[in-house]
């Protein structure tokens, strides 16, 4: 089942952050509005133009400048017009959401209908602030995983992906789920978020993604086979494969595969109970992370790791464990938990490129004295990264927590090409604090 932390929606609903108006006297102090601008989402105030895909919605915000320097989102007291409703309309809260009854978009919010360019104005007082709208086609729509194979018993994610201006991005905000013809006694799925519920042996049901309200060519027919079989085996792997050893402060991925009836597999890593036959040495966190294995205490012999999956029943509600079914249990897997001290701590890559709008796994390895047979361990959950500049560049942290996105750069849509940030790494755990640093270069966006 994909993490819930990965599935990252496209928020075309979503308005950019509302602007704090501070005190500005109010009329008859002598406080005017002085100036007025756009900010399109995701863009620059006062941008010339942006883009826009079919059926994502977006939305642009009103900025008004008053004369004592005060600034606020004036969205909801300005008329907004589009000079080509045929390629988008903009709501002035009057524009219905279809499928909600009663519910109309907010101020700004602009629905892309058609490939095309128009021009979004927003009048408030005296004030006609313009944005040109770019439409296109998303290209490569898709449902992510394009099959899915699931356990009795078991659930399953899927996502909805496109292709927005080259980036692949998740567009599952705005999608609705079903089957193509439903059949509850094989599996379910839950409309507003893609997951599936295997209930018994059968298939294929077509799962489909759909927008409300849209009509464009590129979400027609986005559709997904499901395949659901009874468990036949459970098999554990590690992260590190090159390895037995895990250095006492670190941690090792453990996936946890099922192999089906009918061949096929599935990822039940999250859905799996595993246990440790030294839990004081090596253990399991909790929570969504439990598939990572976590080496607290050096072991003078390998400690071995397991896993059970059970079917699960779901009221809808909850999910229980179903006790007619039999456990499938999995292999046994040797780790031995080794003290180390950390010397030194690499970044790669050093240097690089980045996109505006686009991601960047970075990794840390740590250099260690230690008796282990290898005595390097991949340490990027466990450092603090940081960004020079994040208006630019942000970078994933643990968070107080070990974090499986740790060290994903991303740079911001609006980075400015040819800026360079630099991200360091550090381990503040260690004696004397190690770090080491990877210099990302912005590189110039495709014009609207």
């Amino acid at each position: 089942m994909m993490p819930s932390s990965l599935r990252r929606g496209f928020h075309g609903l979503a308005v950019a952050g509302a602007l704090m108006l501070s005190a500005c006297g109010g009329v008859g102090d002598g406080i005017e509005p002085v100036t007025s601008a756009l900010l399109p989402l995701g863009g620059i105030e006062g941008a010339a133009s942006t883009k826009a895909y079919t059926c994502l919605n977006t939305s642009v915000q009103l900025v008004v400048t008053f004369s004592n320097g005060a600034r606020g989102d004036f969205s909801s007291r300005a008329v907004w017009s589009s000079s080509n409703p045929a390629v988008a309309k903009v709501s002035n809260a009057d524009l219905p959401v279809p499928g909600q009854e009663g519910s109309f978009y907010g101020y700004g919010v602009v629905v892309p209908a058609a490939p095309g360019t128009t021009t979004i104005t927003a009048k408030y007082l005296d004030f006609n602030s313009s944005i040109q709208v770019v439409v296109a086609d998303p290209t490569n729509v898709r449902i992510i995983p394009a099959e899915a194979d699931v356990a009795v018993g078991a659930l399953s994610d899927l996502a909805l992906s496109a292709d927005l201006d080259g980036i692949t991005s998740a567009v599952d905000a705005l999608a609705t789920w079903s089957f193509v013809t439903a059949n509850d006694a094989v599996a379910t799925i839950a409309s507003t978020t893609g997951l599936i519920t295997g209930v018994a042996e059968g298939g294929p049901l077509s799962a489909k993604a759909s927008i409300p309200g849209c009509t464009a060519a590129a979400f027609n027919n986005v559709t997904a086979p499901v395949n659901v079989s009874p468990l036949n085996s459970l098999t554990l792997t590690k992260e590190f494969t090159d390895r037995s050893q895990l250095l006492v402060g670190t941690t090792e991925r453990i996936t946890a595969t099922g192999t089906l009836v009918n061949g096929k597999t599935q990822d039940l890593s999250g859905q799996v109970t595993f246990t440790s036959s030294d839990s004081a040495s090596l253990l399991f966190l909790t929570g969504s992370l439990r598939n990572l294995a976590f080496a607290a205490k050096a072991a003078t012999s390998p400690v071995q790791l397991k896993a059970s999956y059970s079917y699960t029943i779901s009221d809808g509600d909850s999910t229980t464990t179903d006790p007619t079914s039999t456990p499938v249990d999995s292999n046994e897997l040797p780790i031995t938990p080794v003290d180390g001290t950390l010397t030194k701590v690499t970044v790669s890559p050093v240097t690089s490129d980045i996109a505006p709008g686009a991601t960047l796994a970075l990794k840390a390895t740590g250099e260690y004295t230690t008796t282990a047979t290898i005595p390097t361990q991949d340490i990027t959950r466990h450092v603090t990264w940081t960004s020079a500049d994040t208006s630019l560049v942000t970078v994933q942290n643990n968070g107080g927590v070990v974090n499986p996105l740790a060290g994903v750069a991303q740079a911001s849509s609006t980075a400015e090409a040819g800026k360079t940030v630099v991200i360091t790494a550090a381990n503040t755990n260690a004696t004397t604090q190690t770090s080491a640093t990877s210099t990302l270069t912005i590189q110039p966006a495709t014009s609207p």
